[in-house]
């Protein structure tokens, strides 16, 4: 049975973990999970994919979780990307309509859609998203669309995220690999806006910070316009490190002593407090005072902090204001790190919950789910949402050449013939 238009799936590819969300449109077009897969990742470092077959195997654990719960198989769905090798930068595209006025039609959209994405690039490198922020026709600016306008000369301003294609390559061989087709590939920190920012501060201007567990991503909105993106190769991965280093314990200790004891409110810590950790072997244990634990982890996270808040400067105009910043992703569980942020961008902070989105199956509030880590992978149902009810009205989809029926079929039966293969 082919998948529904209205049956939407997304798939986040992380560095820790996989997270497969299926989602359905109700009779409102409102937007209910209805399958939660989740699998350790594997055969992925800092968003590529290192190691084919793990990779494939954690997908495919992932998507069959989700599809059993949701009693729905999936054919397609939509893809994050976080990496380096991401970019984003302005573009304004024009075509004109012709010597005489005329009315602006879907193909006219078109071909100015087709000319945005005609940017000079590097060798290797390829059009991830193209976001739309407003068309101009003639003297007219800010249409949202123009189509049956009356125009000569029809222009589009818009944020290009451009990317190497080698490493998005990878990936969606590994999806295919796992029975799957992509219909996009969304840079991860615009799609965990679309579930974690309100409307208002989409309009008024809000940066999302997604702080994973090998990158930090962001994304910087105002006026409804995508201002600036971008990702750093660290993320709350990097704070373990810095404890297994300063303490000499194992990784796992490491991470239980971060998520039980961690914090980087300081002040909250008394001096005499200690904390138990395995030794380096995981053959003893040793005490360690929590008031150093938390300061080797307050450094790191407000490097981090720093880090996104500079590049954020670099690029946004001095008189653009925001409303504030909000924090997504696995590595914002830590405790009082919206005091730190508040200190690091002198600025409104709070943790980004899911906007406009019921999970039918309760498990994104579970303990096996880290907290606001769904935000990406809920975030790419929004957008698929959006595309099933507005048409797509966040930007341009990418174009993709669909794979014939034949070869569908074929990636099913191998896959299946994969799974089999494994249990024997």
């Amino acid at each position: 049975m082919a998948q529904s238009p209205r049956v939407l799936a997304a798939l986040d590819v992380g560095n820790h973990s996989v997270l497969a969300l299926i989602g359905d449109l109700g009779p409102k077009d409102e937007l209910v999970i209805r399958g939660v897969g989740l699998a350790p990742s594997a055969g992925v470092r800092n968003g590529q994919v290192v190691q084919m077959q793990p990779a494939v195997q954690a997908i495919r654990a992932a998507v069959e979780e989700a599809e059993l719960m949701a009693k729905v198989p999936l054919e397609r769905v939509q893809a994050a990307v976080a990496g380096t090798f991401v970019s984003g930068r302005f573009t304004r595209a024009t075509v004109t309509l012709g010597v005489r006025e005329r009315e602006v039609t879907t193909r006219d959209l078109e071909q100015l859609h087709d000319a945005a994405r005609r940017q000079p690039l590097p060798q290797g490198h390829t059009v991830l998203n193209v976001l739309t922020h407003a068309y101009m026709l003639d003297d007219q600016e800010g249409l949202l669309d123009p189509t049956e306008f009356v125009g000569r000369q029809l222009a589009v301003d818009a944020y290009v995220l451009a990317c190497q294609e080698s490493p998005v390559r990878a990936l969606e061989k590994a999806i295919n690999a796992a029975g799957l087709e992509v219909e996009e590939f969304i840079f991860s920190p615009v799609a965990a806006a679309l579930s974690t920012l309100t409307e208002d501060e989409r309009r008024l201007g809000a940066i999302l910070v997604d702080i994973g567990y090998g990158n930090t991503t962001y994304a910087v909105f105002a006026s409804e316009r995508l201002l600036a993106a971008g990702c750093f190769p660290v993320g709350a991965n990097k704070i373990n490190d810095d404890i297994v280093h300063c303490f000499q314990t194992t990784a796992v200790g490491a991470e239980k002593a971060k998520r039980e004891a961690g914090t980087v409110l300081l002040t909250d810590v008394g001096a005499e407090e200690t904390i138990s950790v395995p030794t380096i072997d995981a053959r003893a244990s040793h005490v360690i005072p929590r008031l150093e634990l938390c300061k080797v982890a307050r450094l790191r996270m407000q490097e981090i902090l720093e880090l996104v808040a500079a590049d954020v400067l670099r690029q946004i105009p001095p008189d653009v204001s925001f409303t504030g910043l909000v924090l997504s992703g696995g590595g914002a569980h830590l405790e009082g790190l919206t005091a730190l942020a508040e200190e690091v961008f002198v600025m409104r902070a709070r943790l980004g919950e899911l906007e406009g989105i019921e999970d039918a199956t309760g498990l994104l509030q579970s303990s096996e789910v880290p907290s606001r880590a769904p935000a990406v992978a809920a975030g790419l149902l929004a957008y698929g949402r959006r595309a099933v009810v507005a048409g797509g009205a966040l930007g341009l989809p990418r174009r993709r050449s669909r794979p014939g029926l034949f070869s569908r079929i074929a990636r099913k039966v191998m896959s299946k013939r994969e799974v089999a293969g494994d249990h024997v």
